[in-house]
């Protein structure tokens, strides 16, 4: 997923800068490339997605371009690309998301940073999404265990191994897709 905010500012562009690291690097991101243009920060990794809850462990990149104007005045670009727990986004994960890029905006732009009011968010997002999967897995698995159970009765042969977990995995996922969706319209 893919989002980009743009502002503009006035002020010193080295004093700018040291911002922008200083923001990103208190939220857990790694300054990777830096050039007369802009920046790139990157946090989590592609493991932390297939096996944590939490967003901020998740693979996030954020490509910051700044452009001059005039004397002291700059447009300052953020495209960040989210990777999410699966392949849905839930409500939560979607204000996470969004708070992530204001608390960028609200830190450079007037200088508030409230690591608070993230945290919660994080914490929000990762009992959402366990409860998801708890859901997931709780109606998924007993409509897999019938399907099976019903081919297995109409079949001579007994399903492969291979085809029943693949029987499961769609049944989890497709719950799990339900149960977003079921969030979304609420």
């Amino acid at each position: 997923m893919q989002k980009l905010i743009g502002f503009n500012i006035k002020r010193n562009k080295k004093l700018l800068v040291s911002d922008i690291i200083k923001f990103y690097e208190v939220r857990g991101y790694e300054l990777t490339d830096a050039d007369a243009r802009g920046m790139v920060f990157k946090r989590g990794s592609i493991w932390g997605n297939m096996t944590s809850l939490d967003p901020t462990k998740w693979r996030t990149k954020v490509d910051i371009e700044i452009i001059k104007k005039e004397r002291l005045d700059y447009n300052i670009y953020a495209s960040y690309k989210f990777t999410t727990s699966g392949f849905y986004r839930s409500q939560t994960e979607e204000n996470y998301y969004t708070e992530e890029l204001n608390a960028f905006s609200k830190a450079i732009e007037s200088f508030e940073i409230d690591p608070e009011s993230t945290e919660l968010l994080v914490e929000k997002t990762n009992k959402s999404t366990l409860h998801l999967i708890t859901k997931s897995l709780l109606f998924g698995i007993p409509v897999a265990i019938l399907l099976i159970l019903i081919t297995n009765s109409l079949l001579t042969n007994r399903l492969p191994i291979s085809i029943a977990s693949l029987i499961t995995a769609i049944s989890i996922l497709a719950f799990y897709v339900i149960f977003i969706g079921l969030r979304k319209k609420a």
